[in-house]
């Protein structure tokens, strides 16, 4: 008992007690003697020998591990975990200790509430009885009393549970559909295998899960699958166990992913101790309508950069996003934000940020909590300036986007010494700061500007582009003011003061107290400098200069470089042209020989005649290229940018009407086609059409004028018979000479007809009447018809 006492929180922790069997340093051995901080192990290896040894030298050894009776390894005891008991029924915790009586009658020979000095039961004294027999003597008695389960493997199996996660590990055992059941940990594994394979799929039902573990079962352990494969009801309840909400497989694709990358509990503040150990980087929709260089509304992208330490906005760039226009992989006069205006922003961090006229007082430098007068000394561009700190980043957090990942971005960091570390993808947390900030600036600034949108269309205000609209350059002022004015000045909830850590301080206070801890060394760039931040082509220079896009520059400094060898080995002719996108009218070579610029301009810059950029250069070749030009035409281009230009400037004609295009629906094709009735019918040939024959007679005998009709004579009464049924008229004297056939007397016709005497044939002579009948001439019947009969 005394030995017992003297036992060490280590040798507890360990799971060291008398008869314990261990490895220690490739052996195997039985613990003896207990003693204090010392203990005596028996060797059970034929060759090996006892030892004697410290506790904390044996427990400590790599490869010092617990056994069993058979040898095998023991996972380390942990302490017993009896917090699923609150949750259990009142007839399973009932089981669940009863099983942990017998379990522990089986180890120690006695029940646990068994009185002290109690002589252990026959068939249990551990001084007497091996484990196998204990345990054959426990499932004989179990069986007895009732037990379901209670065979010596399964009492063996629940009593190794039991010696390794306690109470815990027995409630896995014992109770079936508990939060914590004994679904193999294989399945397990293959489940979250599966949900995290459809993450970025299409939204399914849990049904669609089921069958996809039956299958990963299957295809990974086809031999167990029988006794590994769980039921539908099990697979339900294990999908609440391990915190999967069945509805979280409908979710939208973003937010599933979004879900399973986001930060893991317990939640941790990103920390920064010192002035630009971190500044975050991102981009976003402003939510704002500017009007465009081109005079047109447009939507805008800010990038923006901000320190952790201080959450001081160091850069801010508003740029048009527009979309271009034409075949995939040649579209021009798009814009959006691209390399080169992170490395603008990065440089625009780098310089204090001058004040403009028409700001508030409250927004100078001077007027703030920054430590003016220091500043001012050790960097003279801080007079007049505004209260924004200048923080020179040493590491930027960069998401993947392709502005980011641009080889002209990594080269300046690189030159600036600014490491670059890109967060995770699709994950928000590793750049929380700078999301958390855009959605500030949203709702501290941009709903209160013109041209507010709101975050989609479907809170978008009626008529916005109607409405008074900033341009791009006021929008960009009203912004740097507000991040002087509002941002800067206002107490940040992740800020608090060093001093008295529950009040919230400033930016610029925490800047204040952070630089003068450290100190301020300013990196002025010069001019020589900032063009090594500008985007370049490596080009060959020919009698022409240089060709950039569709532009040309030509100076006599930069024709010294023609046919010229960089001595640079792969480069050949080929050297570096530097550009800037905003102000395109120069471009230079660096001569890295002498570490100097040689400038050209572009050759029509005169048809320009003003400042331009290169995206009011893609849209003015848009409209060449639409309107039938060449792309190679620089100056029609040239000229079309100064139009560009002055219409902007000009803006829209006050007196032009602005009524908007009638709407007429969708396009539906109404006509019915008609059949062409000469289709198939072949031209006719003048060689084989015959010639119309010449008319016998004159034509003032055919054509007669109208003529007053005279008193019509008595009818004769066979005339009358006919009259209703024939049209020809019954003064008409049909037995008129018929043999000169030269001359047709005139008949009286109604009055403004006129008509063709006779038939065609009698008119254009084609054959010979002969004579008529009288009855026939006068379509009537004679009195003689049934004597005579029909003339053949």
């Amino acid at each position: 008992m005394a030995t017992a006492a003297m036992q060490t929180d280590t040798e507890k922790q360990a799971g060291l007690r008398l008869g314990a069997r261990l490895r220690w340093r490739g052996g195997t051995y039985r613990v003896l003697v207990l003693q204090g901080e010392e203990v005596q192990l028996g060797c059970l290896d034929e060759d090996g020998a006892d030892a004697r040894a410290l506790v904390s030298a044996v427990v400590g050894a790599d490869d010092f591990a617990l056994l069993d009776d058979d040898l095998q390894e023991l996972e380390k005891e942990q302490v017993a975990d009896t917090s699923g008991l609150s949750v259990l029924p009142e007839a399973e915790l009932k089981l669940v200790r009863d099983w942990e009586r017998h379990l522990r009658e089986v180890d120690d020979g006695v029940p646990p509430d068994a009185e002290e000095g109690t002589v252990p039961r026959p068939g249990y004294d551990p001084g007497h009885f091996t484990v196998r027999q204990r345990l054959a003597a426990k499932a004989a008695e179990m069986k007895t009393l009732g037990f379901r389960h209670a065979s010596a493997g399964t009492i063996e199996r629940r009593r190794r549970a039991y010696q390794a996660r306690g109470v815990f590990g027995l409630i896995r055992e014992i109770v079936p559909g508990s939060p914590w059941g004994r679904t193999d940990e294989r399945v397990v594994k293959l489940l979250l295998a599966e949900v995290k394979a459809g993450l970025g799929e299409s939204d399914g039902d849990a049904s669609r899960l089921y069958g996809r573990l039956q299958a990963a079962v299957w295809r990974e352990h086809e031999a167990d699958y029988d006794s590994l494969m769980i039921s539908r009801a099990t697979f339900y309840r294990l999908l609440g166990r391990l915190g999967i909400n069945v509805a979280s497989l409908h979710w939208p694709t973003d937010r599933r992913l979004d879900e399973a990358n986001g930060a893991v509990p317990p939640y941790t503040p990103t920390l920064a101790r010192r002035l630009g150990e971190q500044v975050q980087i991102d981009s976003t929709g402003l939510d704002i309508i500017a009007v465009g260089d081109d005079g047109r509304p447009v939507q805008v992208e800010l990038t923006a950069a901000i320190d952790v330490a201080s959450r001081t906005i160091i850069g801010a760039m508003i740029v048009p996003k527009v979309p271009g226009r034409g075949p995939r992989g040649r579209r021009l006069g798009g814009r959006a934000t691209r390399s080169f205006d992170a490395v603008l922003m990065l440089a625009q961090a780098l310089a204090p940020m001058p004040a403009r006229p028409g700001w508030s007082p409250r927004a100078l430098a001077e007027h703030s909590e920054m430590p003016y007068a220091d500043l001012v000394a050790c960097d003279p561009r801080m007079a007049g300036a505004a209260a924004r700190p200048v923080i020179r980043p040493r590491m930027v957090v960069v998401d993947h986007g392709k502005i980011f990942n641009s080889e002209h971005f990594d080269d300046v960091c690189r030159m600036l010494h600014i490491k670059v570390r890109p967060a995770r993808e699709r994950t928000a947390t590793d750049k929380a700061i700078i999301e958390s900030t855009f959605n500030a600036i949203k709702r501290r600034f941009s709903q209160y500007v013109a041209g507010y949108t709101g975050s989609d269309l479907r809170r978008r205000g009626k008529h916005v582009t109607e409405g008074p609209l900033w341009s791009l350059n006021e929008l960009q002022d009203l912004l740097n003011e507000w991040i002087a004015l509002d941002w800067q000045q206002k107490p940040h909830d992740g800020l608090r003061s060093p001093y008295l850590p529950g009040l919230t301080i400033s930016p610029n206070r925490m800047y204040a107290a952070l630089v003068a801890a450290e100190g301020h060394v300013p990196l002025v760039l010069t001019p020589h400098q900032n063009r090594k931040l500008l985007p370049f082509n490596h080009l060959k220079v020919t009698d022409k200069g240089v060709r950039i896009g569709n532009r040309t520059y030509n100076s006599e400094a930069l024709q010294e470089y023609k046919n010229r060898h960089t001595g640079i080995p792969g480069q050949g002719r080929r050297w570096q042209i530097r550009y800037s996108p905003y102000a395109p009218r120069f471009v230079w070579l660096w001569d890295h020989h002498k570490d100097d610029w040689v400038e050209a301009e572009f050759i029509h810059q005169r048809l320009v005649g003003d400042d331009w950029t290169e995206w009011t250069w893609e849209q003015a070749t848009l409209n060449v290229l639409e309107d039938g030009g060449r792309r190679e035409d620089q100056r029609r281009i040239a000229r079309e940018v100064s139009r560009l230009r002055e219409r902007a400037r000009r803006g829209p004609d006050p007196d032009a009407p602005r009524a908007p295009q009638l709407f007429t629906g969708p396009a539906l094709d109404l006509d019915v086609p008609v059949a062409d009735p000469y289709e198939g019918i072949p031209d006719p040939d003048p060689a084989t059409v015959v010639r119309a024959p010449r008319l016998a007679n004159p034509a003032e005998d055919i054509l007669h004028a109208a003529q007053p009709a005279p008193a019509t004579p008595a009818p004769r009464p066979q005339t009358e018979a006919r009259s209703q049924a024939d049209p020809v008229p019954a003064d008409t004297d049909h037995a008129a000479d018929t043999d000169n056939h030269s001359r047709i007397p005139a008949q009286p016709y109604r009055t403004g007809v006129l008509s063709l005497r006779g038939g065609a044939a009698e008119v254009f002579a084609l054959t010979q009447p002969s004579t008529p009948h009288p009855a026939t001439a006068l379509g009537t019947d004679g009195p003689g018809d049934e004597e005579d009969g029909e003339e053949p």
